[in-house]
């Protein structure tokens, strides 16, 4: 199964994930969270990318915080890995911030 399509069925199962975002600059380690969104991302500079707008509920983050979870966060999909559903984990509710009909999901892969 691809990140794509784990991705895809953490969302149509409502099961959190643990996954690695390996991009510059970024702190290293484990991240859990809960998917709510995949969607194509268009940069200002017209640059098409591929987007998981994510609850963060725990693992490393790079927020000067000191309790940063849980929170929205965004993660370009191509610098994640080894993400796996958590199928063990209860199911997870919709975050009460998540807007399902925002903008930002005019081009979406899955959401809840």
């Amino acid at each position: 199964m691809s990140n794509l399509e784990k991705l895809i069925k953490s969302v149509e199962i409502r099961k959190p994930i643990s996954f690695e975002y390996n991009k510059p600059d970024k702190t290293e380690g484990v991240r859990f969270g809960n998917v709510h969104a995949i969607f194509l991302f268009t940069s200002k500079s017209n640059v098409i990318s591929t987007k998981l707008h994510i609850v963060q509920t725990g693992g490393v983050s790079d927020s000067l915080d000191s309790n940063p979870f849980p929170t929205f966060r965004m993660f370009n999909i191509n610098h994640l890995s080894n993400i796996e559903i958590l199928k063990d984990k209860d199911d997870f509710k919709t975050h009460s911030d998540y807007n399902s009909e925002s903008e930002m999901y005019s081009n979406p892969l899955a959401k809840i």
